[in-house]
């Protein structure tokens, strides 16, 4: 994305909400929702709002657990329709025009489901494509209810948070740096850096 395409998109939604306070769970509901609901978290960038919204808790104009609390219930309940729609058509699925025209998705997701079993419901939630396809998949293969929702709401408590806190992560390293040594701050840019490469490298793994 170009410098400055982030706040040129969403500076208005954010000042939108700013202007309306009372709004900001409900909208982070609403996209969290979205964001985990099979195939449309694929056309909307609603990961990229949650990010955005998450600065108004940096700002201390909104709880962050006010708001994590409104996304763990949409993220749970975007997984669980899903779920429950997989359920419904079972293998014809696969021969629903946008999944029938990517079967290499649904190669891998298979793959993937296969190997985890209800722990690939918690890693998909971390991963774009995952959240598209595994839990409409889980339901078509039958998976079981409560293994689903085990996975299915864990991992909504621990996405939400991940997707609003940054900003106030940022500030809250920044506030710490700003008075630490410089051979601490080397120390925190080596670990940051390492950290990210494992992260990338871990969800590149087959």
């Amino acid at each position: 994305m170009p410098e400055g395409a982030f706040d040129q998109l969403f500076a208005p939604i954010v000042d939108l909400i700013r202007a309306h306070i009372a709004w900001a769970g409900p909208i982070v509901f609403l996209l969290s929702f979205v964001e985990s609901l099979a195939i449309v978290s694929m056309l909307l960038p609603s990961t990229l709002l949650l990010l955005a919204i998450g600065s108004l808790a940096a700002a201390g104009m909104v709880s962050l657990m006010e708001l994590s609390a409104w996304a763990i219930a949409g993220a749970g309940l975007g997984y669980w329709l899903s779920f429950e729609i997989g359920r419904h058509y079972g293998d014809r699925i696969e021969s629903i025009g946008f999944l029938a025209r990517r079967p290499d998705w649904l190669r891998k997701a298979h793959r993937f489901f296969e190997r985890w079993d209800w722990f690939a419901i918690i890693a998909s939630r971390f991963i774009p494509l995952g959240r598209a396809i595994v839990p409409l998949l889980a339901g078509a293969m039958g998976a079981r209810r409560m293994g689903f929702h085990l996975g299915n709401w864990v991992s909504a408590a621990l996405w939400a948070p991940l997707m609003l806190a940054p900003a106030s992560i940022g500030v809250a390293m920044s506030d710490m740096l700003a008075s630490a040594s410089p051979q601490f701050r080397s120390i925190m840019t080596i670990a940051l850096v390492v950290g990210i490469v494992l992260v990338i490298r871990l969800i590149r793994r087959p």
